[in-house]
């Protein structure tokens, strides 16, 4: 055989000429595409543009459903198709990903849209965009705020829809989140011997969360960033810093009088009485 065709012949080059002809027809094909889809956008029908909006929807194909809604949405407005055009317009925004627009636009949808038997559907979807924006616990909660309050509103507002108990779900995995938040930024300042903030900010965090897991763990940490606090103060602040030792040991025994912290908490409290009795009274 000439050596042309044993080269021809051989696996590898077969395997580039086959790669390269199946990138030409994904070309030509992409190329086709485009040029269809750019005519339906420039089609001046619009009943056809809402019927290509709906099949693209349909197909999962959001984002050339997305174009065609949008200039729908102007063109409709206040006719008997505005509703739908702006529910799956809201929901195309959804399905990519853009909760906060979408979010807006189930909002939208209640004010524009008041009579809708979409409504309840709207309050929740609006709160779950919320929700599904909210970022991990390490940055700012603001949009787990902003999702508690609408997923409390929907509750509130629709009591007997079936979507209250994942509601209720919800609620509490961005509570863990935002516990977990708090509980970690009083963390970093004991971490950081810090031990005034610390103490502020842990019993911040019982009050805001009492029914945290950690409570008893979190009492022994108030009253060892006290006792570490008055260790180190100056001599003017010892005593009221002393003071609170004592009121945050007894407040740990009172709750937890088994607690496996009692015997340390107990001998700093001893120690801030000592310490007490000894300055005198003015």
């Amino acid at each position: 055989m000439p050596l042309a065709l044993q080269f021809l012949n051989r696996k590898p080059f077969k395997d580039f000429i086959w790669t390269h002809w199946m990138l030409a027809c994904l070309l030509t094909l992409g190329m086709f595409s485009c040029d269809s889809y750019n005519k339906i956008l420039k089609n001046p029908n619009l009943t056809f543009k809402y019927g290509k909006a709906k099949e693209f929807y349909l197909q999962g194909e959001y984002y050339k459903a997305q174009p065609l809604l949008e200039e729908l949405v102007s063109a409709y407005r206040g006719s008997e198709l505005s509703e739908s055009i702006y529910y799956y317009y809201a929901y195309c925004d959804f399905q990519m990903g853009a909760y906060l627009t979408a979010a807006y636009h189930f909002k939208q949808f209640n004010q524009l849209f008041p009579s809708s038997p979409k409504v309840e559907e709207m309050d929740f979807m609006y709160a779950y965009c919320m929700y599904m924006d909210s970022p991990t616990y390490t940055l700012d909660q603001s949009n787990s705020i902003k999702a508690i309050e609408g997923l409390q509103l929907f509750v509130n507002k629709h009591p007997n829809s079936p979507r209250v108990d994942q509601c209720n779900f919800i609620i509490e995995q961005l509570r863990d989140k935002m516990r977990l938040k708090a509980y970690e930024a009083a963390m970093l300042f004991y971490r950081m011997e810090d031990y005034r903030a610390s103490a502020v900010s842990l019993k911040q965090l019982l009050v805001e969360y009492p029914d945290l897991a950690d409570r008893e763990k979190i009492k022994w940490l108030i009253i060892e960033s006290y006792y570490k606090l008055a260790s180190n103060s100056i001599d003017s602040k010892k005593t009221i810093r002393f003071e609170q030792v004592i009121l945050a040991q007894e407040a740990l025994e009172e709750e937890f009088p088994n607690s496996v912290y009692l015997a340390q908490s107990r001998a700093m409290a001893l120690e801030a009485k000592a310490y007490l009795t000894k300055v005198p009274t003015t």
